[in-house]
């Protein structure tokens, strides 16, 4: 038979539990009495002792005290330290490392669970296991012990296992203390004082048995701390598992035993009692020690006196709770209750003293609390944990048992019951009534009168009814108000919300706590508003259409009409704003386009009239540059036309045809170089229109065309004079810039002004003729090579936000400054050839034929104003400028 003992005591804490000096030195002094060879006997080797492990290391000792043990073998678990609960009211053993979350939930993989322990010990072979917890909440370790069919099972058959026992500082539900000033913790204290003073040994067979220690140490703790309640868990032989012995010698022992020889009738005889004073001087005993084995003894004696005592006094009291009065009858039979207990009249009477005054105490402490109990139930039905924890404390302060408030809960409980029931009638009835109208009329009001007449309530029982009711409605008619603003605030009550306004509405009355209905009835009255404001936004600008269509700009006269028209339909200067700005725009933008292709027309009409094909083909591209009709072309052309002096443009063109007869021939010569430079025109197109498809830039080779068809020169009728360098043209940049911004050819201008530009020549080219052959007149494009400049600059990268993310400096381009004349010039960058994928890959979504083959698009470097165009610049190179505001010319042009 062997006796293991594991000793642990945790002093050391993470941050969040207190430390307990105590703690180690509490394991130091049990080892020392275990090891006491006259008391523990315990070898040394088996004991192990750990002072603020770390939990691995206390599982690991744990399992190796219960595994490999026989069935006679004592093993005795020693723990001293924080013990802390969960959630669920589970035990867990802290250790060094134990820890809490930041929110003070324990961390339990940082502590050794109770079910931990006890798993082990169901585990072992050992029929006598001891556990000794001086922790908080120790009594918690033998709650929802399971046996070794895995059934759960209650306090008294977790412990059934034959030899186990185990002994708690506290309950399941209490905090231990350590005493302030004392070297250890309270109850171990007085564990270890019980066994080396040989006190615990209570039946004197010179061992202290589990269940004499428990005793021992449970009543000192008491004394001391009357809020610590030390428990024991055993059955059997786990009462009696003796775990140590009673130190020889011991002076008490020999005088219990001679006190024990002089009781008589339950006290010490007279010859006794100078007896044992002899005993006690010659034993060197203490008077109050002596005294305590005195009364020890004596105790059985006492106790049956007492329980003598409490016999009649329990008669006494039923006696009175069946009667309030004591018959003649009843006091015989008390006398003779007397007789039998052995008692005397001087012991009796007290008793039944104060059992009547007890008695008189509890009847009007049972009143009290039915008043109390009424009361809350008038104020509360059914009751809030918070009310019924009132009445228990006040149940507690009366000192009455549950039985006696059973029946006085039970007979107010049923009369507040019905009492209730009225009341959530009414409630319903006055709901019901609310919901049909708000406020309510007389005579609903007179209806409600009557129902409550009938159901016996009074104004003081409805009123907080009403009141609360009323409340919640007003409440929620107040939400419905804060809905409405929100919306009308969304909408302006002129157009219907988008679908993110429509989520923050849906937000605001689902917060609100609104219904699908309300919020409908809402919304479909301020719709109601928006549709008819829509309608005359939409009636206003059918006015204002058919009266700028009639007239522009409009006469004071259809301006008074249209301003009568909009006030009518309740329209805002901002409202009639936004409907005319576009239209005035879109009128204005066709009246400049007339007025360009007007100025083109009367150009073209100085050099021939009627225009020649070619010079109506030319029209023609401009017009649909333009996006002109037909119509307005037509009207235009009949207006301007007619405008002229055709008759004098005839006579004039007689005179010339007259005074230029003789020279026929010269003019037919010129008419064949003139179809010869055509024929090279055309094939020269031919090869760049090529090119262009080759680049596949449909939408610039279009505005190609229409530029080189722009440059063309007219056919002139000149006379056979001498060509000089005056018969040509000579076209500057100037000049091409003013053409392609009549066909706003943007990028065109771009990309084939460069190609112009750097195949031209600075001089006009010789013809080599005679003087004496007519020569072509068509226009030379003399431009000198510009002079470029590098200059040096900086590109950002920036993400979805704007914020820049990557800087590139130090990067360089070249550019030019054109001289515009009168010290005006515009700036012009190189932008670098480059390529670019176009069109959409086969499968994707949404793809449209013309979006097919995707293809490899080049594009070759081209100039491009580095600025936008300011009006003095284009009123330089077009002659006049069309932006509204004019005051400062160095702004840009706003149309």
């Amino acid at each position: 038979m062997a006796k293991v003992a594991l000793l642990i005591g945790v002093s050391e804490y993470e941050p969040g539990l207190n430390s307990l000096p105590s703690a180690v030195r509490d394991v130091e002094a049990v080892y020392e009495v275990l090891l006491n060879p006259e008391m523990g006997g315990f070898a040394a080797s088996d004991i192990k002792l750990l002072k603020n492990p770390e939990r691995q290391v206390v599982e690991i000792a744990i399992e190796v005290l219960f595994s490999g043990r026989h069935k006679d073998d004592l093993l005795l678990l020693y723990f001293s330290g924080h013990g802390i609960k969960d959630d669920r009211g589970r035990l867990y053993l802290a250790t060094r490392n134990t820890s809490k979350t930041p929110q003070g939930e324990l961390i339990r993989s940082t502590s050794v669970s109770a079910n931990f322990i006890q798993d082990r010990m169901s585990e072992s072979r050992s029929r006598r296991q001891v556990v000794i917890l001086d922790s908080c909440f120790s009594g918690a370790f033998a709650e929802g012990m399971s046996a070794k069919d895995d059934g759960t099972i209650d306090i008294r058959e977790q412990l059934g296992s034959e030899g186990r026992a185990i002994l708690t500082s506290s309950t399941s539900t209490q905090y231990s203390f350590e005493q302030e000033g004392q070297d250890l913790s309270i109850y171990t204290r007085f564990l270890i004082e019980g066994i080396k003073s040989g006190e615990a040994d209570r039946d004197h067979d010179e061992f202290v048995s589990i269940d004499e220690l428990h005793e021992y140490a449970s009543q000192k703790v008491r004394e001391l701390q009357p809020a610590m309640k030390p428990e024991i868990y055993a059955i059997r032989e786990g009462f009696k598992i003796r775990l140590t012995k009673v130190a020889p010698g011991d002076p008490r022992q020999r005088y219990r035993k001679e006190v024990a020889r002089f009781i008589h009738r339950g006290e010490i005889s007279f010859v006794g009692r100078r007896t044992l004073n002899v005993l006690m001087t010659r034993l060197g005993l203490e008077v109050t020690k002596a005294k305590a084995v005195e009364n020890e003894v004596l105790e059985p004696y006492r106790n049956d006196f007492r329980d003598k005592l409490q016999q009649y006094q329990q008669v006494f009291t039923e006696l009175l709770e069946r009667d309030e009065t004591i018959t003649d009858s009843d006091r015989l039979d008390l006398q003779n209750l007397q007789q039998i207990l052995g008692l005397r009249n001087e012991d009796t009477m007290p008793i039944e003293a104060q059992v009547t005054a007890r008695f008189k105490t509890h009847q009007q402490n049972l009143q009290t609390y039915q008043q109390a109990f009424t009361t809350a139930l008038r104020q509360e039905f059914p009751l809030s944990a918070a009310s019924c924890d009132r009445l228990r404390q006040t149940q507690q302060q009366l000192e009455l048992a549950d039985r006696d408030i059973a029946a006085i809960e039970s007979h107010i409980t049923a009369e507040v019951e019905a009492y209730h029931q009225k009341v959530q009638d009414y409630q319903r009835l006055f709901f019901t009534a609310t919901q049909q109208e708000y406020p309510l009329s007389e005579a609903t009001r007179s209806d409600l009168r009557q129902q409550q007449l009938r159901l016996g309530l009074t104004d003081v029982d409805v009123a907080p009814i009403e009141a609360q009711i009323t409340t919640q409605i007003e409440s929620y008619h107040q939400k419905l108000q804060q809905y409405e603003q929100a919306f009308v605030k969304a909408t302006q009550r002129q157009h219907y919300p988008d679908e993110v306004t429509r989520k923050q509405l849906q937000e605001t009355w689902q917060t609100l706590g609104l219904s699908d209905g309300d919020v409908g009835a809402i919304e479909r009255r301020i719709n109601a508003e928006i549709e008819t404001h829509q309608a005359n936004l939409r009636q206003y600008e059918q006015e204002f259409t058919e009266a700028v269509e009639q007239e522009y700009p409009l006469s004071a006269f259809n301006r008074s009409q249209l301003t009568q028209c909009h006030q009518a339909l309740n329209l805002t200067a901002e409202d009639v704003t936004a409907i005319e700005n576009p239209i005035v725009v879109a009128i204005e933008e066709h009246r400049q386009k007339l007025q360009q292709y007007e100025e083109v027309f009367r150009e073209s009409m100085q050099f021939e009239y009627p225009p020649s094909d070619v010079t109506r083909e030319e029209l023609q591209r401009f017009q649909r540059i333009l996006e002109l009709n037909d119509a307005d072309i037509s009207a235009l052309e009949a207006i301007i036309i007619q405008s002229s002096s055709e008759v004098e443009y005839r006579k004039q063109q007689e005179r010339i045809r007259q005074q230029h007869q003789p020279e026929k021939q010269q003019e037919e010569a010129v008419r064949l170089n003139q179809q010869e430079a055509e024929k090279q025109r055309q094939q020269e197109e031919a090869e760049y229109r090529q090119k262009l498809q080759q680049m596949d830039i449909t939408a610039i080779e279009t505005r190609v065309v229409a530029s080189q068809e722009l440059i063309k020169p007219p056919i002139q009728q000149s006379s056979s004079a001498q060509p000089t360098q005056s018969a040509q043209e000579l076209i500057t940049r100037q000049k091409f810039l003013k053409w392609a911004g009549f066909g706003s050819v943007g990028l065109v201008t771009a990309v084939v002004g460069h190609e112009i530009f750097k195949g031209q020549s600075p001089t006009p080219k010789s013809t080599n003729q005679p003087a004496n052959q007519p020569i072509n007149q068509s226009t030379t494009i003399s431009i000198a090579e510009p002079k470029y400049i590098l200059f040096k600059f900086e590109t950002v990268t920036v993400d979805k936000k704007g914020q820049v993310i990557k800087r590139e400096p130090n990067k360089q381009a070249k550019f030019f400054k054109e001289d515009l004349g009168n010290g005006i010039t515009l700036d012009m960058v190189q932008i670098v050839e480059g390529s670019f994928n176009m069109g959409s890959p086969p499968g994707e979504n949404s793809r449209a034929k013309n979006e097919e083959p995707q293809h490899i698009v080049n594009v070759p470097a081209f100039f491009i104003g580095k600025f936008e165009v300011t009006q003095e610049q284009y009123q330089q190179i077009m002659g006049s400028t069309p932006s509204k505001f004019k005051r400062h010319l160095q702004n840009s042009i706003i149309l």
